[in-house]
């Protein structure tokens, strides 16, 4: 036959892409050859009209390509026409002494990338081909000629860093070569290439010299501190006035950090080691990553002028006037969504405002005020107090919210920094020391002769109402503030305290003048202390800036319906009194309430009126309402693996398995304090609930995740059907307490999620500080532990005041984890969980840094049985002289002696045992009263 009878040629994966098949005679086979390279590739290409060739491969076949070599010796100078115009060399099924056969890419073909993937600039990656609309990653450990070869055709320089693998065991085929070059060919796709066993996520990062990445360094977050350039393997600082605001946003975007905020100067975030680069970016603010922007000679600096940098964070505000006005949006992984309007209030805006120094929180408008975006807004629900540094500081709930209306999303409007104000070191966000900001810089209020009039202007231009008291406050305890006013005479009614008679000058001696403070009429709060999170505890209010307990007399299901509505909590489904969540400190506000339920607030509700009572500590009413959440692993072998629940509504009940991807597995699994990863198992038999709260989780990865703040289906009690209940194994293990964990999870009588305790004391109020947390008792790290922490732990155990807050396991080191780091109480908060401090678990201590207290002493009884039982110390009949016929009965519990009169018998009255009471009553205090 004809030429073309006797010859044929295709490419195996497409018409213009693949290995060199050619059939001859009949017989198919590939083609053995020395000098494959790009004049062959082109007269393939132009033979099959498929345009110029991109590269000539020498591909390691797979097991797919059955051919056998064929002819042997095929070479072409480029400018044939047909394949068969080349010298083609011999014909027959004989064997090739090279492990590769010629392949072809044409532009024709599916367009073939090569880049490197998952570093932090173009230079910087694992090799990467994106070929057959696949991104597939390389690691070769000897890939030395490969990186030479991919750096010079990006444009990147030399390679300064090669590849390295993983570990034998992560990497099934370690040593084996992927891509193989000998240094000089013009593009990567002219090597050898193993396309069969090209795999993804073996290997570290290779550095290119053309390489260039920022970090921020220093700071009291990861979106804060001095400014670092890494360009090629080199870290260095910049000096502040090279760094402009355009630049400062683009830093702020490649980290994932919202927007620049500001650019503290002078080394704020302390000196940088190493080099100070020379050069200056010149940013036009849009690019996405520092190494798109143009350079050009800059300052001369030394480390005293290191560059800083806040960014705003997770959230922003568009589509204002201005950057301190607009939407509010929650950025997750490089993507803006609006956030919810539901349950946003003038605390979370005065958060945010302060977050993104743009003053202080002027109005909420609602929902949808300044657009509603183009993304669906996510449902988080955010509950700031209002003195919360940073809003993912806020206690966030986000799982079984319902869906967020369109549009319906977040707005504030702040003031802006000009004569600004705020208030620090307060309990809410219209109460503290008084703060002004003066050409940028907050500054605190001196003033030798403050009072009311003042504090009027204050409370109004915060939008705070009135002002209840004016005080010297304490100077500032953390950091210096430098001097903003040092005189102020306000007649009282002046928009603002910058319309004051003021002077910013030093003008009286040192200490004579005080920091101003205020308590306006606005600081009216209520939470839930002391309980196993904010939506069940002991009932506590902020009056006057002092916060105080409610009595339990006429505390009923009503009250108690105002406190979780009030707090975002849901519906109320207990109302325990007896100090039921422990005694509480300070004074006691309010007694004989007498709610309807529909109030909006709890003062709102008919009393004896405020400070009015005839009760002890012993007496504090608590509240326990429908959205107290808590988590569990329940039937496995020990504490990190087993069915998942999840406890609402007052009930637990499984959690569905629809949806649950990595992230979401290893957020549950941190959180339950059992390592970083965990899988899901089909365990048949699920011993149900009878409930099924919540289906389709999909957790993101935010600054700090929990359950609690991934979205997912509204609560449901039938989420699921049967067989969907989830089973997770968790990678780590959690250490027991003398096996106290499993075995109390037996018993059904764990201590609740976040209990405090005391360990190796002279009494309970002295002690190593520990923590119950996912199953375990764990230890509380002494890195930044001071008096401020001690106090939350004093009151949360009913102590009084703090002693002492000390540090170095100086009552013996303690065992399990280290539950929390960098713990950074105010000394207001109602428990240790509100206070700012590492994730759980994630600290960098050992025991030998084990927290510890002493306080001053009792404040009433511990009210949970099984943490203190009773101490029968004494009981005997008292005479009376009184014409009362009745005997006293006297007993002493706990070093404390209550007189009950009881009916004159042959014997004592009859008295269950301490036990069976603390079993049914639950505290000490109640059994007295009952008997």
């Amino acid at each position: 036959g004809s030429l073309d009878e006797q010859l044929t040629i295709f490419l195996h994966i497409s018409r213009c892409n693949g290995i060199l098949l050619l059939r001859h005679q009949g017989q198919l086979g590939t083609a053995c050859t020395d000098t494959w390279g790009f004049p062959e590739a082109a007269v393939v290409c132009r033979e099959l009209d498929c345009g110029a060739p991109l590269g000539a491969p020498k591909e390691v076949p797979g097991p797919e390509i059955m051919a056998q070599p064929w002819l042997h010796g095929l070479t072409c100078q480029g400018n044939e026409s047909s394949i068969q115009e080349c010298a083609l060399g011999a014909w027959g099924p004989r064997p090739c002494p090279h492990d590769w056969v010629p392949a072809v890419m044409c532009m024709g073909g599916l367009e073939v990338v090569i880049k490197l993937v998952g570093g932090r600039s173009p230079c910087a990656g694992v090799p990467g081909l994106q070929h057959s609309n696949q991104t597939l990653t390389s690691c070769d450990p000897q890939s030395l000629e490969a990186g030479t070869v991919l750096c010079k055709e990006l444009g990147c320089g030399s390679m300064l860093q090669a590849p390295s693998p993983l570990p034998e065991t992560e990497g099934p085929r370690k040593g084996q070569q992927f891509v193989g070059c000998e240094g000089s060919e013009p593009t990567v796709l002219n090597c050898k290439i193993d396309w069969a066993n090209f795999k993804e996520g073996w290997c570290e990062l290779s550095v290119p010299t053309g390489h260039m990445e920022a970090r921020l360094v220093g700071g009291e977050h990861s979106c804060a501190g001095r400014l670092e350039v890494r360009r090629g393997l080199t870290w260095g600082t910049v000096c502040d006035a090279d760094l402009d605001l355009a630049s400062a946003h683009v830093v702020c975007r490649e980290l994932q950090c919202g927007a620049a905020v500001s650019t503290p100067q002078g080394a704020h975030f302390g000196q940088g080691p190493g080099l100070v680069w020379a050069e200056a970016f010149r940013c036009a603010g849009n690019e996405s990553l520092l190494f798109h922007c143009p350079r050009e000679p800059g300052h001369r600096c030394g480390h005293g002028q290191d560059a800083g940098l806040r960014c705003s964070g997770e959230f922003r505000l568009v589509n204002g006037s201005s950057a301190c006005e607009g939407r509010v949006e929650l950025q997750v992984q490089g993507a803006w969504a609006p956030l919810c309007a539901a349950h946003w209030d003038l605390a979370d805006a005065t958060v945010l405002c302060h977050q993104l120094d743009c003053g202080n929180a002027v109005a909420t408008p609602p929902g949808g005020h300044f657009g509603g975006g183009a993304s669906a807004p996510w449902p988080d629900e955010v509950h700031c107090v209002g003195t919360e540094p940073y809003l993912w500081s806020c206690a966030v709930s986000t799982l079984g919210a319902p869906a967020c209306g369109p549009g319906d999303a977040a707005a504030a409007v702040c003031s802006g920094l000009p004569d600004a104000l705020r208030l620090r070191d307060g309990q809410s966000r219209c109460d503290g020391r008084v703060e002004v900001s003066l050409d940028g810089v907050w500054g605190r209020v001196l003033d030798e002769a403050w009072d009311l009039r003042g504090a009027a202007v204050v409370c109004r231009q915060l939008g705070c109402g009135a002002a209840e008291r004016a005080y010297e406050a304490a100077a500032p305890a953390r950091g210096a503030v430098p001097l903003g006013l040092s005189r102020v005479r306000c007649a009282g009614t002046e928009p603002r305290l910058t319309r004051c008679n003021v002077s910013a000058a030093a003008l009286v001696s040192a200490g004579a003048s005080r920091d101003a403070g205020v308590v306006c009429s606005g600081s009216l709060q209520v939470r839930l202390a002391a309980g196993p999170g904010r939506c069940a505890g002991r009932v506590e209010l902020l009056h006057a800036g002092e916060w105080g307990t409610v009595c339990d007399d006429g505390w009923d299901l009503r009250d108690a319906q105002v406190v979780c509505r009030q707090l975002g909590c849901g519906h109320a489904l207990g109302a325990p009194g007896a100090a039921h969540f422990g005694a509480g400190a300070g004074r006691i506000w309010m007694d004989e309430l007498a709610c309807e339920g529909h109030e909006a607030a709890l003062w709102r509700c008919p009393s004896r009126g405020w400070g009015r009572h005839d009760c002890g500590h012993k007496e504090d009413a608590g509240a326990l309402c429908s959205e107290s959440v808590a988590l569990r692993l329940r039937g496995g072998a020990g504490p990190c693996a087993g069915w998942l629940d999840v406890f609402h509504n007052g009930t637990w009940g499984a959690v569905c398995s629809n949806a649950l991807k990595d992230a979401s597995l290893s957020i549950i699994c941190q959180q339950l304090g059992c390592g970083e990863r965990g899988w899901l198992e089909n365990r048949p038999g699920h011993t149900s609930l009878g409930t099924s709260w919540v289906d389709n989780i999909q957790c993101r990865r935010l600054r700090s995740s929990t359950l609690w703040q991934c979205p997912s289906a509204p609560w449901h009690p039938h989420s699921c059907t049967r067989g969907e209940e989830v089973w997770i194994t968790c990678a780590g293990t959690a250490t027991q307490d003398s096996g106290e964990a499993l075995n109390c999870s037996l018993m059904g009588s764990c201590p609740e999620e976040g209990e405090l305790r005391v360990r190796g004391g002279e009494d309970r109020c002295s002690g190593r500080v520990e923590l119950w947390h996912a199953g375990s008792w764990g230890t509380v790290c002494d890195d930044s532990w001071d008096l401020a922490d001690a106090e939350v732990v004093c009151r949360q155990l009913g102590c009084g005041r703090a002693v002492d807050a000390v540090a170095g396991a100086a009552f013996g080191p303690g065992s399990g984890p280290v539950w929390l780091d960098e713990v950074g109480c105010r000394g207001s908060e109602a428990s240790l969980w509100g206070c700012p401090a590492q994730p759980w678990g994630r600290g960098d201590c050992g025991h030998k840094e084990d927290a510890g207290v002493r306080c001053a002493g009792e404040q009433g009884l511990q009210p949970r049985c099984r943490h203190a039982p009773p101490v029968l110390a004494g009981m005997w009949l008292q005479p009376t002289f009184e014409r009362s016929p009745l005997p006293i009965l006297r007993v002493v519990l706990l070093g404390q002696h209550q007189d009950l009169r009881g009916p004159r018998t042959d014997g004592l009255p009859h008295l269950p045992s301490p036990g069976g009471l603390c079993d049914s009553l639950r505290t000490g205090e109640e059994w007295l009263r009952k008997a």
